[in-house]
């Protein structure tokens, strides 16, 4: 199935992971009828290093070939949050969301601290947030002990965007990380999750 992306459930169905998952009502897109390719954008939010922006690009390139990296922008002065000193997450994807067209996903990556609401937690750090499914997630690397592992939380998150829940294999990248940094541990999509995302268009 082809899509388009760009490089952030009918209640809120967050997950203690190392991620979020949010669920939407319904999704933007329509990801098994629509015949249109998908296109991924990038768009790095505050100070993001280059290294870090073009390993992203490179990586998603051999999953997607309509890929674009957009200009860098500041974080959206709406999305602070003053007590914490840092962004919610849900207030990030709600805003690349609305500005997806039909078969886009918006891929926010950033440096700055991110949050969301976790159960009775109202604001919990997190390293990133995707709608499951819909058109947009945004990833951190504030929380990511060893950076080389950030394409690891991309790719998780925009697994949800699919529509992909967490895993219960530890190895998978979709895996639940339940408040901890596993990515060291994470070897790849295992072979139901990557079954599913084939299906959905990606080559893997």
């Amino acid at each position: 199935m082809n899509k388009t992306i760009i490089i952030i459930i009918p209640a809120f169905c967050l997950f203690n992971c190392k991620t979020e998952c949010k669920p939407k009502v319904k999704s933007v897109i329509n990801k098994t009828q629509s015949q249109t390719p998908v296109k991924i954008f990038i768009l790095p939010l505050g100070k993001v290093n280059e290294s870090i922006i073009s390993g992203t690009y490179r990586d998603i390139k051999k999953i997607f070939q309509n890929i674009e990296v957009m200009a860098p922008e500041g974080m959206p002065s709406n999305a602070f949050y003053p007590p914490r000193n840092r962004y919610r997450a849900d207030t990030l994807i709600r805003w690349m969301s609305k500005r997806a067209n039909s078969n886009e996903i918006f891929v926010g990556i950033t440096m700055n601290d991110i949050s969301a609401t976790k159960n009775t937690i109202p604001d919990y750090g997190i390293m990133g947030l995707g709608y499951c499914p819909g058109n947009a997630c945004v990833v951190s690397g504030f929380r990511l002990k060893d950076k080389s592992n950030f394409f690891k939380v991309v790719v998780h998150e925009m697994g949800h965007t699919t529509g992909l829940l967490h895993c219960p294999d530890k190895a998978c990248y979709m895996k639940d990380a339940e408040g901890v940094d596993t990515t060291d541990d994470e070897k790849g999509f295992c072979t139901k999750c990557s079954g599913y995302l084939r299906k959905k268009g990606w080559k893997i």
